[in-house]
């Protein structure tokens, strides 16, 4: 009987040395070089279907500025800026069409991409996208 009393503090401090382990080391700290290559790819395919793959016209003035894939992979948050045309008619619009197309873009990201599951897409509005001094200098 002291044999089962001996174990199973061992068995804690095991499971308390596992946990404080796993969450002392955190992966956003030091992703790793799949991780990497892995948000990479998920950019430029994005890129790639902002530039040509989206035929909402509410999206025109959308430009893609940030990329951050989660640690776990599940989530991807993709930060974005509107041209002041685009501003102007609102934000609201354009963030509900990025919800919409949300389904479309990650079936896209499935068929050219090989990967185990395709991260849940989260649009972040980052702000009006500046001009790029072709306007009236002195």
């Amino acid at each position: 009987m002291s044999s089962s009393r001996n174990r199973r503090p061992r068995a804690s401090r095991r499971r308390e040395g596992a946990s404080l382990s796993s969450s002392s080391l955190s992966p956003s700290e030091n992703p790793t070089a799949r991780h990497l290559r892995v948000q990479s790819s998920l950019f430029q395919e994005v890129s790639l279907l902002f530039r040509g793959g989206l035929s909402d016209p509410r999206l025109e003035g959308v430009s893609l500025s940030s990329f951050e894939l989660s640690p776990d992979g599940r989530t991807a948050r993709i930060g974005y800026t509107l041209s002041p045309e685009a501003a102007a008619s609102g934000t609201r619009a354009v963030q509900e069409s990025l919800e919409r197309a949300s389904g479309y873009i990650r079936s896209q990201l499935a068929s050219h991409l090989d990967l185990k599951r395709v991260p849940q897409l989260r649009f972040i509005y980052i702000g009006v996208a500046e001009r790029d001094g072709a306007g009236g200098g002195s």
